[in-house]
């Protein structure tokens, strides 16, 4: 082998590992640049499933609330068409809870 072919054997390889180089450098970033994008993707993925469960949230609360007061209405009801039971029954509950507390 000549010096020449050698030299341009050595240039040539030189070059090759200079695109290398550069494509190893375009390949990171793209990679970056796909990480980043899953991230966010997810990120915003996880967002609108927060929101979602938010306003089930929401909706159970209100129709807890909504059961709440017509039971409350529904007590109070009673206790207005029926003073003297409504008495006598907290009267004997009052004792049953009594007599547990005592124990």
């Amino acid at each position: 082998m000549t010096t020449r072919n050698v030299e341009q054997e050595f240039d040539t390889l030189k070059a090759d590992f200079g695109k290398l180089s550069t494509d190893l450098s375009n390949l990171t970033a793209a990679l970056r640049d796909l990480t980043a994008e899953g991230a966010q993707d997810y990120m915003a993925k996880l967002r609108a499933a927060t929101e979602h469960a938010n306003g089930n949230v929401h909706a159970a609360a209100a129709a807890l609330g909504a059961r709440g007061r017509e039971g409350l209405d529904a007590a109070a009801e009673h206790v207005r068409e029926r003073p003297l039971a409504s008495i006598l029954i907290c009267f004997g509950l009052g004792l049953v809870i009594g007599k547990l507390m005592d124990r």
